[in-house]
C-alpha cells in the first residue's frame, strides 16, 4: 500500500492537504513550528482536508501526516507517519523542502534537505533518539535558508555502525563547493568532532560525549560494540573547531581532556558556566543559541564567545 502527500496549498487562511490513499484509509495531520505543535486536524476519510491556521512568511513548518490503513481499527504500530518541511512565500505560495535519503541501514539514516544554499549543516542527533526523531536544529537551520544533512542512529547504536568510509562515500560529495558545518550536542557533538575532518567542516560541538567509549564504562551500553578509532587518529579539519561546555561538569571535562584536546589542541573551548551537560538547552533558555550559531557562520567568533562569557558570568 502507498500513502503520501499529493498536494499542499495555502490561501492565506486555510492549509489544504491532499493525499494519495485508498478508500479504507483515513488520515490526520499536525502542523508544528520549531518543534512545537500549533494545531491538529483530526482523521478524515476524504482525500482533501483543510485546517484554518495563520502561517508566517519564511518560517519553516513541519507537517506530520498520520495514515490509518484500516481507519479506526488500525492499531498504533500500523500507522504510517510522513513528515514534510515547508514554508510560505509572500504570495501564499508554498515551498516544500524535498527529502533525499542519502544512506540507510538498520541502525543509521542520513537525509538531505537541499535549499540550494552555499552553506550546509550536518547535524547528528543525541543519545535518546532514533531514526524517526526530528533532526537536531533542523527547523532553525532550514529557516535560515541553509542546507541540512541530518544523521540519525537507531536506539542505542551510538553511531558505531557509521564508519568514516561510509560517511565519506555518501556525505562528502554533497558538500563539495559548500561552506560546511558540523553541529550537535553530547553524542551529536562527539560525532561532529569524529567525522568533521572528512568534509573539512567548521565544527560546533556542545558537551561532546560518547557513552559507549570503553573509558566511560557506561553500564547501559555494555552490550554495544565500540567500533570507532580515537578522534586524534581521524582526519582533521582545517577549519575552526568550537567546543561549548560547562567546565564544572566533571564527566564532560574529563572526556574533553582525554579525547578532544589531543585531537584539537587549538580548538576554541568556550565555557558555559552552570550550563551542565545540557549546554545547548541552557543557551536556548537564555536566548543565546541562535545568535551564537549565526555569529560562528559569519566568522564573528569573538562576538559569539563574548556573548556567552558575559551572559554566563
Amino acid at each position: 500500500m502507498f500513502f503520501n502527500l499529493d498536494k499542499l496549498s495555502y490561501d492565506g487562511e486555510n492549509l489544504n492537504v491532499t493525499v494519495c490513499k485508498d478508500d479504507l484509509t483515513d488520515f490526520a495531520f499536525y502542523v508544528l513550528l520549531a518543534g512545537k505543535k500549533l494545531d491538529t486536524k483530526w482523521y478524515s476519510k476524504d482525500d482533501l482536508s483543510s485546517l484554518k491556521i495563520p502561517l508566517l512568511i519564511g518560517k519553516i513548518y513541519s507537517l506530520i501526516i498520520f495514515f490509518r490503513p484500516k481507519s479506526e481499527l488500525t492499531i498504533e504500530e500500523e500507522k504510517i507517519v510522513k513528515k514534510i518541511f515547508f514554508k510560505i512565500g509572500y504570495n501564499n505560495e508554498r515551498y516544500i523542502i524535498s527529502e533525499n535519503i542519502l544512506y540507510e541501514s538498520e541502525n543509521i539514516r542520513i537525509t538531505e534537505y537541499d535549499q540550494g544554499s552555499d552553506k550546509t549543516f550536518i547535524t547528528f542527533n543525541s543519545a535518546y533518539t532514533d531514526k524517526t526523531s526530528d533532526a537536531f536544529g533542523g527547523d532553525f537551520i532550514l529557516s535560515e535558508g541553509w542546507n541540512l544533512i541530518s544523521v540519525h542512529k537507531h536506539n542505542r547504536n551510538q553511531y558505531q555502525d557509521l564508519s568514516l568510509k561510509i560517511f565519506e562515500d555518501y556525505v562528502k560529495p554533497k558538500t563539495v563547493g559548500k561552506r560546511t558545518y558540523m553541529y550537535g550536542t553530547s553524542l551529536g557533538g562527539y560525532s561532529g568532532l569524529y567525522f568533521g575532518g572528512v568534509v573539512d567542516a567548521t565544527i560546533i560541538a556542545g558537551a561532546p560525549m560518547l557513552p559507549v567509549h570503553p573509558t566511560m564504562n557506561h553500564p547501559h551500553y555494555s552490550d554495544i560494540e565500540y567500533k570507532h578509532i580515537p578522534i586524534k587518529d581521524t582526519k582533521k579539519t582545517s577549519k575552526p573547531v568550537f567546543v561549548l561546555h560547562d567546565p564544572l561538569q566533571e564527566s564532560d571535562s574529563g572526556f574533553i581532556k582525554k579525547h578532544v584536546l589531543p585531537a584539537y589542541p587549538l580548538a576554541y573551548f568556550i565555557p558555559v558556566k552552570g550550563g551542565t551537560h545540557l549546554v545547548m538547552k541552557t543557551l536556548i533558555s537564555k536566548g543565546l543559541l541562535k545568535d551564537t550559531i549565526r555569529d560562528l557562520v559569519n566568522h564573528n567568533s569573538f562576538n559569539a564567545i563574548n556573548r556567552i562569557t558575559i551572559a554566563m558570568g
